[in-house]
């Protein structure tokens, strides 16, 4: 019966396991960037939903684009008035750090 030694593949895999977490610290800024792309696309559909539950801003063509927690809506409002209200019902929204207008008053 042969024998085998099973020292070499343990060691080998014990220097495998300890190398694991090297690798995954030296991915932890994608990690980073990919949870706050997570973070600011679940900001967006909050301000998207808070904007179409808002019967005055509900029917405008308002864009959101978010990043890193900061929103910009962009698009044309009848008012001005109605945009410092879109504006104010953003800033309302849990996660948004600050709210930016790229907004233009155009009526009809």
């Amino acid at each position: 019966m042969k024998k085998t030694s099973f020292v070499a593949p343990l060691l080998a895999a014990g220097l495998f396991i300890a190398a694991v977490p090297v690798v995954q610290a030296a991915d932890a800024p994608s990690a980073q960037k990919a949870g706050a792309y997570i973070d600011d696309a679940v900001i967006t559909a909050k301000v998207k939903a808070a904007l179409l539950e808002d019967k005055q801003v509900s029917s405008m063509k308002i864009n959101v684009v978010t990043k890193d927690g900061v929103v910009t809506l962009k698009g044309s409002v009848p008012s001005a008035e109605l945009g410092q209200h879109a504006l104010q019902l953003v800033a309302g929204v849990e996660g948004v750090r600050d709210v930016k207008s790229d907004l233009t008053v155009k009526a009809g």
